[in-house]
């Protein structure tokens, strides 16, 4: 009998772990996308940015955090973290003209960031999640289209 109800106890927290780890993965991923590849930060940076233009984006912002908070922040030791802002001209301005003030999300924002010696994490907000809280239908679309371009980019890294 106590057998039987550890057994069950077991199975129910396990299953409640479970639970709760994929609710956890399926909220972020909501927001954003993320990917650990292999490489180091610089040379995963030069992949990101060659994916990005061949998907038809432009980095026309790059922020070393990890640069500016190190030297901000005495005694801070950040890894390499990098945010680019990037944008594909075509859908920023179809944004643009449905929906004026949207230039507040605009460029879109992808983290490369260092895990390891030889393993970088790159992680890009998810356009459509964004976009839905304009509740405009033409907004939609566009996050939609940017999306697919993002996820060809990480099948690239």
């Amino acid at each position: 009998m106590k057998t039987g109800f550890f057994t069950i106890l077991a199975f129910l927290l396990i299953g409640f772990s479970s639970c709760e780890n994929s609710q956890e993965q399926k909220t972020s991923e909501l927001y954003y996308f993320s990917k650990t590849v292999d490489g180091d930060f610089e040379e995963v940076t030069t992949r990101v940015k060659t994916a990005l233009k061949e998907e038809g984006f432009s980095v026309i912002t790059e922020i070393d955090m990890s640069e500016t908070l190190n030297n901000k922040i005495e005694g801070a030791d950040m890894q390499p973290y990098r945010i680019l802002g990037v944008c594909n001209a075509k859908y920023a301005y179809a944004t643009i003209q449905q929906e004026e003030n949207i230039g507040v999300f605009l460029p879109c924002k992808l983290i490369i960031k260092q895990v390891s010696d030889d393993e970088t994490e790159v992680v890009v907000v998810n356009p459509e999640k964004l976009m839905q809280m304009f509740e405009n239908n033409a907004l939609n679309d566009i996050a939609a289209e940017v999306n697919t371009k993002f996820k060809n980019v990480f099948k690239k890294l």
